[in-house]
C-alpha cells in the first residue's frame, strides 16, 4: 500500500497525527480552572479555600508557605481528596445515522473516584527559621469519553472522539521550603520545587470530514490518477480505516513558590500573599498508533504496504506550560467570635496559548516534524470566601463559597475541556484527639451550562450543550510529633 516516499511525505506535513497535536492538553476539568487543582487542604477547603492569610496548618505549603513560620514544633499532615465528576454532553449535530444516548454522552471521570493525596511537614529550627517539605499535585486531571470499542459501528461511537477520548495528567511538586519570621507578626517564605509531570493522551484520527480529507488529497494522485484531487479526497476519506493515537510522556522541571503573611493581633486581622511560578514541562516519551480493520481503501492501493506503516511507533516530545498563580487574602476574627476569610486568586492561563508536538520519524511517514495546536486560553480568576466557628474546645465547623471563572473559551470546549465557570459550596469540620487533628470537607461544584456553536468545531461534532457537576470530598490527619503543641487558629 502507498509505498512511495513522496506520497508518504505529502500530506504528512498537514495531516500528521492530527490530534496528535492535541496531545499534551490533557484532560477535562474536574477540579479547579481547566486542569488546575485548587483543593489541596482539607481544613482550607472547608472554608472555600480562603486560606492565604490563615495558613496555620501543613497545607500552608500550598496556600501560603509563609504560614509555617508560626507553626512551632514538628508537624506532619496527610490530606486526601476524592473527586466524582459527572459530565454530560448533548451534541447539537452528529454524523448521519448516529445514535445519541437519551441522557447525552457521559464524560464522567474514570475511574469514578480519583484520589489525590498530599503530604506536608514542618519543623522550626530556630526562633525565626522554619523548614518545611510538601508533596502536592496542583495540576492534574483525568478524562474518559471512550464509551466504545474501536471495532464498534461508527454510529454508536462518541461523535467528538476526533477531538480527544482519554487523557490523564499528574504534575507532582516536591517542595522544600524555607520560612523566616521577620518580626513577631510577619514572615516570608520561599520554596524551590522539583516538578515531575506525567501525561497520557489518546485521540481518534482519520476523521473523514477533516484530517482524512487532507490525507486523501495528498495520495489522490496515486490512488485515482487523473481525477480531481479534491473530489477524490472525499471518496478516500470515507474509505479510510479509523485510527487511534496515543502518547505517553514525562518531564522534570523547576518550579518556585513564595509567600508573605502579616498578623495584626490587636485588630484581629491577617493579610497574606502567595505566588506559585509557571512551569514549562518539556515532555519526552512515545507516540503509538492503531487502526481498525474497517475501511475499503485497500482495494485501491497500488501495493501491499498497509496505511498503518505510515504511522510507526516512535519517540515524541512536547511542551506543556502550567500557569502561574497569584493570590491575596485577608481574614479577621473580630466579629461574633468567628474567623472570616476572603481570597482573590488569578491564574495566567494565557500562557497556555498553543501546544507544539514534535515527532522523531517524519521521513517517509505520516508524522510531521512539528504539529502545533492553538488553544488561546484566557486568564482565570477565583473568589474564595469562608467562615469558621469554634463550637467547643478542640472542635470547629466551617463553610465556604468559591466562584471560579473558567479560562476555557468556547472554541476549546470539548471532551478534553467540557469546562465552564462554576459556583461551589463547601462545608467542613475538625476534631482534636490528643495532639492529632482530624478534618473533613465536602464541596458541591455547580458548573454553569455551556452551549457552544463554533464553526471551526463543526466537523469534530463538539458543538452542543455541556452540563456538568462534581462532588469533592477530603479527609486529613494533622499530627504534632514533638515540640510545641498543635494550636488553634488565632
Amino acid at each position: 500500500m502507498i509505498k512511495h516516499a513522496g506520497i508518504r511525505q505529502a500530506g504528512i506535513k498537514r495531516y500528521g497525527v492530527v490530534a496528535g497535536a492535541l496531545v499534551l492538553l490533557t484532560a477535562q476539568a474536574a477540579f479547579g480552572s481547566a486542569f488546575a487543582i485548587n483543593e489541596l487542604g482539607v481544613r482550607a477547603q472547608g472554608m472555600g479555600g480562603a486560606f492565604t492569610s490563615i495558613a496555620d496548618d501543613g497545607s500552608a505549603l500550598f496556600y501560603n508557605p509563609a504560614g509555617i513560620a508560626f507553626q512551632k514544633g514538628f508537624k506532619m499532615e496527610m490530606d486526601t481528596l476524592a473527586v466524582v465528576g459527572l459530565f454530560r454532553f448533548f451534541p447539537s449535530e452528529v454524523p448521519a445515522g448516529t445514535t445519541v444516548p437519551t441522557n447525552g454522552y457521559s464524560g464522567s471521570v474514570k475511574p469514578h473516584f480519583i484520589p489525590v493525596a498530599n503530604a506536608y511537614m514542618s519543623k522550626d529550627i530556630s526562633k525565626k527559621v522554619t523548614l518545611g517539605f510538601g508533596v502536592m499535585v496542583p495540576f492534574g486531571l483525568s478524562a474518559n469519553f471512550t464509551n466504545f470499542n474501536d471495532g464498534d459501528p461508527a454510529n454508536t461511537k462518541f461523535p467528538g472522539r476526533f477531538d480527544g477520548t482519554r487523557a490523564r495528567l499528574e504534575s507532582y511538586w516536591f517542595q522544600p521550603t524555607f520560612a523566616y519570621q521577620l518580626s513577631e507578626n510577619s514572615a516570608i517564605a520561599i520554596g524551590p520545587a522539583l516538578v515531575h509531570t506525567h501525561l497520557f493522551y489518546e485521540q481518534s484520527i482519520l476523521n473523514p470530514l477533516d484530517d482524512g480529507k487532507t490525507f486523501g488529497t495528498d495520495v489522490a494522485a496515486v490512488l485515482f490518477p487523473g481525477q480531481n484531487p479534491v473530489e477524490a479526497a472525499n471518496s478516500i476519506a470515507r474509505l479510510l480505516p479509523e485510527g487511534r493515537f496515543r502518547l505517553a510522556g514525562t518531564s522534570n522541571a523547576p518550579g518556585l513558590a513564595a509567600g508573605y503573611i502579616f498578623k495584626d493581633p490587636k485588630r484581629k486581622i491577617n493579610f497574606g500573599a502567595m505566588y506559585r511560578s509557571a512551569v514549562t514541562n518539556h515532555l519526552s516519551g512515545k507516540a503509538s498508533f492503531s487502526f481498525t480493520s474497517t475501511g475499503s481503501v485497500a482495494t485501491f492501493l497500488p501495493n501491499a504496504a498497509p496505511i498503518a506503516s505510515l504511522f510507526p511507533t516512535q519517540a515524541a516530545t512536547g511542551s506543556l506550560t502550567t500557569p502561574a498563580t497569584y493570590q491575596l487574602g485577608v481574614s479577621t476574627s473580630a466579629y461574633h467570635n468567628m474567623l472570616m476569610a476572603f481570597d482573590f486568586e488569578v491564574q495566567d492561563f494565557d500562557r497556555f496559548a498553543s501546544l507544539p508536538i514534535n515527532f522523531s520519524q517524519n521521513s517517509g511517514t505520516a508524522t510531521p516534524p512539528e504539529r502545533r495546536i492553538v488553544f488561546n486560553f484566557r486568564n482565570s480568576y477565583i473568589l474564595h470566601a469562608g467562615i469558621e466557628k469554634k463550637v467547643k474546645e478542640g472542635m470547629a465547623v466551617r463553610m465556604g463559597y468559591v466562584f471560579d471563572h473558567s479560562p476555557v473559551p468556547d472554541a476549546s470546549a470539548g471532551p478534553l475541556f467540557p469546562d465552564n465557570t462554576r459556583n461551589s459550596f463547601t462545608i467542613g469540620a475538625s476534631k482534636m484527639h490528643g495532639t492529632t487533628e482530624f478534618s473533613m470537607f465536602y464541596q458541591a461544584m455547580f458548573f454553569l451550562d455551556r452551549n457552544t456553536d463554533v464553526l471551526a468545531n463543526k466537523n469534530e461534532f463538539t458543538n452542543g450543550l455541556y452540563s456538568n457537576f462534581a462532588h469533592l470530598a477530603g479527609l486529613s490527619m494533622r499530627m504534632n510529633l514533638g515540640g510545641a503543641k498543635s494550636g488553634g487558629r488565632k
